[in-house]
């Protein structure tokens, strides 16, 4: 289920009518009764002419195209696309209906004709109707697809008419899975479940919700809705181009746009100009229009007005937005499929806002307001949030501030308190954590999208949120409380797992270099802090954990600054420790001003988002890595593209492959998922961690089918311990584990191998022999590679193709691997990583480790820790031994203990599995509580009472059992 619904992510965009209606009308149509079907250019959606119906007393437009009918519906979810003009609305539809060689209707269905303008419909033959319910209600197999004609008959009750048929399909391709319900076919796409449908396509839905009731205002109220109309005036005004590239640059794209697609007025005062299709439809070859192109001309000639007063460019988008709505983008419709049009229309919104006066002026706002209204989807907030919302990032992201704008462009100012009232309350709401993969946050504070962890779709939302917290901050509108906490919390999940403002390639979706946190975002800590402390005892007037946050992100405005700094708030970073997000089977290690993202990947947890254009190489992204960041940015610690081999992700165990090889397998979208439940960490008192890894590759195109390791990774203060076992595979190329690739800032810098130190470059090492190597980096950074034989070190010019569009760059590298050669059997490997030690520490590592492997194999990894005195237990198949603490732990878990100086034990027992049985693209299937059983050595009672922790004694040993959830660690102190 997961990967069909994927296959549908990416479709073709330039669909071509099969019949335009050029110069002659098509042999196999006829006409029945008072009707007549000619060539006309009056209007058109393709080419230049379409075909015009005129009917005087009941008609039917008949299409005797028997083979192009059969081979359409011969195929699986296929069916029919075309575009209908109406001068004016008729009250009543038209009927479509697919008639049979004995003169029996197959399936048939209605389309409303309440409008004016053109309108689309995308139908399959799956949702019309039959005499008995739904073409679709028999196997495919049994189904009548033997269809001789096709008829379009008029209303009985429109007695006369026109209308103008263009675009016309009977395709013998799959239609879009997403196909929009709309005033026209409001039943369309029954057989997909409104969960699956995205919530772009439920704008109809939303717009037959009740219409709420203004408010009547108290002065107060009045002087907050007026003071919400300032704030978005000055935000409508600001971050916009400058003057100077409007007039030198926008302007004149604006007329070049005006002249390529022929918008103009006719003499009656409509308009005329170049087809506008919804993006999966429109052809920008033969000069089609998108809606993006409505909203630059839009939003230029706004600010054009801006800045000059001229009048011409309110004519001028007023031109533009009269065309987008005679053809098609208006209220009810759907433009067959709309998915993603949100991030075609935010200008829009802004540009309509900044000329809302001139367009009152004209008698053109009303008519905006209602498209707009119903575009921006505020119809969902007239009834409260019932459960839980998918693909809500994107809902805030691109449309946030589009309602917002709808709530404030209504004409009562009662009707615009109501509906920022209604607004704040359903926003509230959806700020809650949702369950399972769905969209949004989470209780650890990962953020959803995609049903993944995926910042870079947070970052956006969180900057809309923070617009609108900053909109109804000093009103009577209160964002829900629980929501608010949920925001606070995943906005300190992104500063903790960002170096300063940088995130690591293990958590970047489909964009593997230049994540970070933009300066809107940042704001966003500011505008929630002041809204009111998150505490749970908060009292403040502001919370001081966002209000410090943003003052250690560096946020530039100085009227935040100023509050904070009068009360005396003070920079919060993110603190040394260990955090575990399991939703996202991802930790981060800190220690004085570095960080380490270790990442992995299950069957709730995918890889990388990988597309035929986007992160194309990315697949061994979380395979287990182990990326160290320092300083300010990823790119001062050396992650940069140019250059960057693809295969060499720091801490992956995998096979090198070719370019060609490892980039997607699939045209579409590929979002892989491991067979296994349990990869992710686990930690102890917050201070260190681990990381449990496994994997077998899928039988998939360029794939390694079969290749398998089972790799730990121990994090104790600044030792980071890596140990692998049962490396095997049979691939053609080598198989690697990458201790680093750090891009050079000068090719002569030296690499200290076992005390030969070297500036060459180019430079190559290879070690053969056995035994143990202490390596440097080039960022101070010591490796202590066990038995070094397999090491490679390189300093050399490196090639790779860019991840999005296969241009090659080109850079200095250092980079060190243990190759295991080629279809390795059961390979091993263990090395310690010392992040920035001093000369002491590794004179004392090199001499004697400062840990001990106390088991390395498939079934079990288990490392004690000499300076800390922890022991990390990971067991892959269920561990057992009468010389550790722990006696006995079942498969699929992690352990961590450590004994305290009074004789206490403090542990830590964690599954990172979910506990989420449903495996699909995305679930609202909430983690579900799973038990864990781990046997001790002696007896033991709890120090304090834990409603997580259960205890059994037993003859000399202690069984604990404990409930975990969320895939978070459950921690708790021991008592003999």
């Amino acid at each position: 289920m997961f990967l069909a619904v994927l296959a549908t992510l990416e479709v073709p965009a330039a669909i071509n009518g099969q019949y335009s209606f050029e110069k002659t009308c098509p042999a196999f149509i006829t006409v029945k009764g008072g009707g007549k079907a000619t060539i006309s250019p009056d209007r058109f959606k393709d080419g230049r002419e379409s075909l015009e119906f005129t009917w005087l007393g009941q008609a039917e437009l008949s299409f005797n195209n028997s083979a192009e009918l059969q081979a359409s519906m011969e195929v699986l979810k296929a069916g029919m696309m075309f575009w209908v003009y109406s001068p004016e609305a008729l009250g009543a539809p038209l009927r479509f209906t697919f008639w049979n060689a004995e003169g029996q209707k197959i399936c048939w269905f209605d389309f409303h004709m309440d409008f004016r303008g053109w309108r689309t419909a995308w139908i399959r033959y799956d949702d019309m109707r039959t005499e008995s319910g739904y073409w679709a209600d028999l196997p495919f197999a049994e189904r009548d697809k033997n269809a001789v004609r096709m008829t379009v008959t008029t209303p009985p009750s429109v007695p006369s008419g026109k209308i103008w048929l263009d675009r016309l399909s009977f395709r013998t391709v799959r239609l879009h899975d997403q196909i929009t319900p709309d005033q026209q076919l409001p039943d369309n796409n029954k057989h997909l479940s409104r969960r699956a449908m995205w919530h772009w396509c439920r704008t109809w839905e939303w717009s037959q919700y009740p219409e709420l009731r203004p408010v009547a205002l108290s002065v107060t109220q009045q002087e907050m809705v007026d003071r919400m109309i300032g704030k978005l005036d000055d935000w409508s005004r600001n971050g916009n181009p400058s003057p100077q590239y409007t007039e030198g640059t926008l302007m004149p794209r604006v007329e070049k746009m005006l002249a390529r697609y022929g918008l103009h007025r006719r003499p009656d005062g409509t308009v005329a100009g170049q087809p506008l299709l919804s993006d999966d439809e429109y052809n920008n070859a033969r000069d089609e229009m998108r809606i993006s192109f409505i909203q630059d001309i839009v939003y230029w000639c706004a600010l054009d007005y801006l800045y000059t007063g001229n009048p011409v460019s309110v004519e001028t988008a007023m031109l533009a937005m009269d065309h987008a709505i005679e053809q098609g983008f208006a209220y009810g419709s759907g433009q067959g499929t709309n998915h993603h049009y949100g991030y075609q229309v935010r200008n829009l919104y802004k540009g309509i806002w900044i000329l809302r006066k001139e367009l009152a002026a004209a008698g053109k706002l009303q008519d905006y307001e209602k498209v707009l209204t119903y575009w921006s989807g505020i119809g969902e907030v007239r009834k409260p949030l019932e459960g839980q919302r998918d693909e809500i990032l994107d809902s805030w992201h691109t449309l946030q501030m589009a309602k917002v704008i709808s709530a404030l462009l209504q004409e009562e100012d009662g009707m615009k308190y109501a509906y920022m009232k209604a607004l704040t309350d359903w926003t509230g709401k959806t700020m809650r954590c949702t369950d399972g993969t769905l969209g949004g946050f989470k209780a650890d504070g990962t953020s959803f999208h995609h049903g993944g962890h995926y910042p870079a779709y947070a970052v956006g939302a969180f900057a809309e949120l923070g617009l609108f917290c900053e909109l109804i901050r000093d009103t009577d509108l209160v964002l829900d409380l629980e929501g608010r906490r949920c925001m606070k919390r995943s906005l300190l999940a992104l500063q903790n797992y960002c170096q300063v403002r940088d995130w690591g390639f293990g958590v970047c979706g489909r964009h593997p270099f230049g994540g970070h946190i933009p300066e809107a975002d940042v704001a966003a800590y500011a505008r929630l802090a002041l809204l009111g402390d998150l505490r749970e005892d908060g009292h403040d007037s502001i919370d001081p954990d966002l209000a410090g946050a943003y003052l250690a992100l560096e946020g530039k405005n100085k009227e935040y600054k100023s509050v904070f700094k009068k009360l005396s708030i003070r920079k919060v970073s993110p603190a040394d420790g260990f955090t575990v997000y399991n939703y996202g089977a991802f930790g981060i290690h800190r220690r004085e001003g570095w960080m380490l993202t270790l990442k992995g990947y299950n069957t709730d947890v995918w890889a990388s988002e990988i597309y035929t254009h986007d992160n194309r190489y990315g697949r061994y992204l979380s395979y287990g890595s182990v990326q160290l960041i320092e300083g300010d940015s990823a790119e001062e610690s050396g992650y940069v593209q140019d250059g960057w081999d693809w295969n060499r992700i720091p801490g992956v165990t995998a096979v090198h492959l070719p370019f060609d090889l490892l980039e997607s397998p699939n045209k579409g979208t590929l979002m892989e998922r491991n067979d296994s439940r349990f990869p992710g960490v686990s930690s102890l008192e917050g201070r260190n961690g681990c990381l449990a890894f496994t994997y077998v590759e899928k039988d998939r195109p360029n794939f390694c089918a079969g290749a398998t390791a089972t790799k730990s990774v121990f994090c104790f203060d600044n030792r980071i311990v890596h140990v692998g076992t049962g490396i095997s595979n049979d691939a053609q190329y080598p198989t690697e584990t990458v201790l680093f690739q750090t891009a050079l800032e000068s090719e002569n810098v030296e690499i200290d191998i076992n005390d030969f130190y070297t500036t060459d470059f180019p430079y190559a090492y290879e070690r053969r022999e056995h035994g143990p190597v202490v390596l440097t980096d080039v960022k101070d950074n010591y490796y202590i590679i066990r038995d070094g034989c397999g090491l490679n070190v390189e300093k050399k010019l490196q090639a790779s193709s860019d991840d999005t569009k296969k241009k090659t760059g080109r850079g200095a590298f250092a980079s060190a691997w243990i190759n295991h050669g080629i279809a390795p059997k059961g390979a091993s490997y263990e090395y310690l990583l010392l992040v920035k030690p001093t000369m002491k520490e590794v004179s004392r590592s090199s001499r004697k480790l400062p840990y001990k492997v106390l088991q390395a194999d498939n079934v079990a990894h288990v490392v004690k820790d000499v300076p800390t005195g922890i022991t990390a237990y990971v067991s892959y198949g269920g561990y057992g031994s009468k010389k550790t603490t722990v006696a006995a732990i079942e498969a699929e878990t992690i352990v961590m203990e450590r004994m305290r100086e009074d004789g206490s034990l403090v542990m830590s027992i964690c599954t990172p599995d979910l506990g989420i049985t449903e495996k699909a693209y995305t679930t609202p299937q909430a983690s579900q509580p799973l038990i864990r059983t781990v046997t001790l050595n002696g007896n033991w009672k709890l120090a304090a009472g834990n409603s997580q922790v259960k205890l059994s004694a037993m003859e000399g040993q202690t069984e604990v059992m404990v409930t975990c959830l969320h895939g978070q660690p459950v921690e708790f102190v021991l008592v003999k």
